[in-house]
């Protein structure tokens, strides 16, 4: 099953480019370490993970049998966040050795931002050291780990939360993020699956004790909620995972408008404000949100509402027009809307 998602996964990408196939450890939003792996050959340069945890050592073993005989280097990201970080580098460490595979690891600093949660920092820092290496080895995908029971997760998350069509439709299996496009193969499959998988081969892997903190609603719908729909829909994965594909096509239409809107918009260095305001508020919220987006920025309804009430307010004599994000900032630089990213830190070992 793993390998095989994996093979199904290459014809969504372009496989006479090089390709850089990374993943996360757990979920994304609460992971801890990250290990990215590079599967080099004569005409090809792919990847895959490894890491601390079975889905990630899953992926990795599934690259070694599908690409037998490849050369291989893996990267770690560790963003400090709990106690037994060190224990998942090391087991990384250990695993790429056992296989001939370059390992290296990358500290991240999380730092406090106000209106963001831990979790979409780390998220965010992961991101950009995956992107930063994809870049360097000139490479033009990255594949994620996530599965199909983390989706159900992040879908019953975004009901929650109130969430529209984007939210609803939970992971794309495919995304552009800082000028690196990232897909996610293993979604339709689900963790018992893959646990099955690594037990078949033998594999010893380290469980994430975030995964079972209470603490987090993560966590509580694995453990208390997800068991209950089971019996109430054994066909959850595939039921639910349908629902957010059809959310993901409603979010395709309302983001195609969007983007022709940016394009309307768009001048060197940032967005017309005069043009911006001729788009009416309903539709401009659409545009900002896509606009910060394709900057690697996430906004939250409160931030949206008050970039949208200070774009609109340019038109009435409003000279200011400045909106802190926790990774960068949206100014007014004459008749341009721009954006302005924070430098992101990091030190390999």
């Amino acid at each position: 099953m793993a390998v095989q998602a994996v093979a199904l996964a290459l014809p969504l990408l372009d496989t006479s480019m090089p390709m850089l196939l990374l993943s996360t450890v757990c979920g994304g939003a609460t992971a801890i370490g990250l290990t990215a792996l590079m599967l080099t050959r004569a005409r090809d340069l792919a990847g895959d993970a490894a890491s601390g945890v079975w889905r990630v050592s899953r992926l990795l073993l599934a690259a070694l049998s599908f690409w037998g005989g490849q050369r291989l280097c893996a990267l770690h990201v560790n963003h400090g966040l709990q106690a037994s970080a060190p224990e998942f580098a090391a087991h990384c460490a250990r695993f790429c050795s056992a296989r001939g595979v370059p390992y290296a690891a990358l500290q991240v600093q999380i730092g406090v931002a106000r209106g963001q949660s831990m979790e979409e920092q780390a998220r965010h820092a992961r991101y950009l050291a995956l992107a930063d290496l994809a870049r360097q080895q000139g490479c033009s995908a990255v594949l994620l780990a996530q599965h199909g029971d983390d989706q159900v997760e992040s879908l019953l998350l975004a009901l929650l939360r109130g969430a529209g069509p984007r939210g609803l439709a939970a992971m794309p299996a495919r995304l552009q993020r800082h000028a690196v496009l990232f897909a996610r193969p293993l979604l339709e499959c689900g963790s018992a699956e893959l646990r099955s998988w690594l037990s078949a081969q033998g594999v010893a892997f380290m469980r994430d004790p975030m995964n079972t903190d209470p603490a987090f609603r993560r966590s509580r719908i694995r453990a208390e909620l997800l068991p209950v729909i089971a019996q109430l829909e054994p066909a959850y994965r595939q039921t639910l995972g349908r629902s957010a594909t059809l959310c993901a096509a409603a979010d395709r239409q309302l983001q195609s408008r969007a983007a022709e809107e940016i394009r309307r918009c768009a001048q060197p260095g940032g967005l017309d404000l005069g043009a911006l305001r001729a788009t009416g508020a309903v539709r401009l919220s659409e545009v900002l949100r896509l606009w910060l987006r394709l900057h690697g920025q996430r906004l939250d309804r409160a931030r949206t509402e008050e970039l949208v009430r200070q774009v609109l307010r340019t038109g009435q004599g409003a000279q200011r027009l400045q909106l802190q994000l926790p990774h960068g900032a949206v100014r007014r630089q004459g008749g341009l809307l721009v954006f302005e990213p924070k430098q992101a830190s990091g030190t390999r070992t």
